[in-house]
């Protein structure tokens, strides 16, 4: 704390008015004071958060080819023969028989 006292320059005792003449000076008096001030401290608070985990993940790629294989392909050919069927017949004899 500080304090401001006007006095008089000349007077030993201090603290009086000056008489006419006398200077007047400013004496500045310091006093040490304790205080205790209650300062309010702000609470930690604790709070759970879910954070996303990120994952890496295997990426399969399909890629379209178009590819021209040859193929040997065995050739047919067509042919018409013509196979004789048997058939069987019944066959009639004449017999020329002369009359005597």
């Amino acid at each position: 704390m500080t304090q401001e006292e006007v006095v008089c320059a000349n007077d030993a005792r201090g603290g009086h008015p000056c008489p006419k003449g006398h200077m007047q000076q400013t004496r500045v008096q310091h006093q040490h004071v304790e205080q205790e001030v209650h300062v309010p401290v702000p609470m930690t608070q604790e709070e759970v958060v879910h954070v996303p985990k990120v994952m890496q993940q295997t990426r399969v790629q399909h890629q379209h080819v178009e590819q021209e294989v040859q193929v040997p392909v065995p050739m047919t050919q067509e042919e018409v023969v013509h196979v004789p069927k048997v058939m069987q017949q019944t066959r009639a004899q004449h017999f020329h028989v002369e009359k005597k």
